[in-house]
């Protein structure tokens, strides 16, 4: 059946990844995943469903763009296409942290099966020793309840950002975990805001907040574009040496059902790297373990190497090659942090305790670490289990 995804979506054998899981609810189905960076990524090609045969394509999270044009001189200018049926133009917010995807899986008469959760390469959420992304959601989601109705009356697929320092990222959050509601995508395409809040509002769901709404008008949308940069810029630049504060926003672009989205992100940590003067740097290398982490990557067998596979995406090899040293001292830190925090929960675990009973679990482990570790050891419960 690989052969007939291909004919229709016209995305390439090697950017299909197959499939075969167990829903939540314990139903099994299989297929392929499409790891194209385009607005397929992240799509699933569901063959069969509890054994029996079928293709369905399930839409994910589309990538989003920067709205750049390449100059001769390799500087980028902002060119942002508004057609004649826009009718809400707005910045809204660019949380940083890792998009949950809920869909439903449906059976062959179209009914839905079950409204499953996911990353935005995974078809289900799969805990590790690194983390555990369905504890993360049960926690900031106890009762889904409103997501599952939604998603079964109104025939969408629902995107969050699931962010805080429970699941760090770049940015430092005080909150410790939230869910917050960015996108729906219905037929192939994210729906227009109108719809999107609608549908926020009519299941009390938190919608991403809007930083600014604008007239659909390109020119001052560039200029609006360029604002929101500079201010966010510095934001972070305040915030001190490698520490941010904004990672971006979102230009969404309405029609009356449907909406584009364009990428608005810092200067410090925004990845254009077909500029001239572009270079691999540190935030670059951390967004691609994030990445790599979100969607499953075996970092029990990991190799730094396809740390520069997956720079490759969007770095020429020679750069990649120049940055080798600090790819490779980035990844050993990333990995340290990760068994460091695996020992750490392996301990919580072992010992019984209730995790959020601080002065006894912090007497407990003070036996298993020195004095100097204990800071550390402090604030990886707090961001691994929280607080009550």
């Amino acid at each position: 059946m690989l052969e007939q995804i291909i004919s229709i979506t016209g995305v390439s054998r090697r950017r299909w990844q197959p499939f075969d899981v167990v829903s939540p609810g314990g139903i099994p189905f299989s297929g392929y995943l499409c790891r194209d960076e385009s607005e397929k990524l992240g799509m699933l090609a569901v063959t069969a469903v509890a054994n029996q045969e079928r293709l369905e394509f399930i839409y994910a999270m589309p990538k989003i763009h920067y709205p750049y044009v390449k100059e001769q001189d390799g500087s980028a200018r902002v060119s942002i296409p508004v057609p004649q049926n826009i009718v809400d133009a707005r910045f809204n917010l660019k949380l940083d942290g890792t998009a949950i995807i809920f869909y439903p899986l449906t059976g062959k008469d179209g009914s839905i099966l079950e409204v499953i959760p996911r990353t935005r390469l995974q078809p289900v959420l799969t805990p590790s020793r690194w983390g555990d992304w369905n504890a993360l959601l049960q926690d900031v989601l106890p009762d889904r309840t409103p997501v599952e109705e939604a998603i079964r009356t109104q025939k969408v697929t629902l995107v969050f950002e699931l962010w805080g320092y429970r699941n760090p990222h770049l940015v430092q959050y005080d909150t410790p975990l939230a869910l917050t509601l960015h996108t729906a995508v219905r037929h192939k395409k994210p729906v227009s805001y109108r719809l999107l809040a609608d549908i926020a509002h009519r299941y009390q769901l938190d919608l991403i907040p809007t930083l600014e709404v604008a007239r659909p008008d390109a020119a001052g949308l560039a200029e609006a574009y360029r604002r929101w940069q500079a201010q966010m810029e510095a934001k972070n630049q305040a915030a001190g040496e490698d520490v941010f504060v904004e990672e971006g926003a979102i230009l969404m672009l309405s029609t009356r059902d449907t909406a584009d989205y364009w990428k608005c992100k810092p200067p410090s940590i925004e990845e254009i790297h077909w500029t001239a003067d572009a270079n691999v740097g540190k935030t670059d290398i951390e967004h691609a373990l994030f990445k790599m982490l979100e969607n499953g990557y075996d970092f029990d067998n990991g190799r730094v190497q396809d740390v520069y596979k997956e720079l490759e995406s969007d770095f020429d090899p020679e750069r990649i090659e120049i940055a080798a040293d600090l790819i490779n001292r980035i990844y050993q830190e990333f990995l340290l942090e990760l068994q460091k925090r695996a020992w750490l929960r392996h301990l919580v675990d072992e010992s019984g305790l209730n995790p959020h009973d601080t002065p006894t679990l912090m007497r407990y482990l003070s036996q298993h670490y020195p004095r100097k570790e204990m800071s550390w050891v402090y604030n990886a419960v707090k961001t691994i289990y929280g607080e009550r």
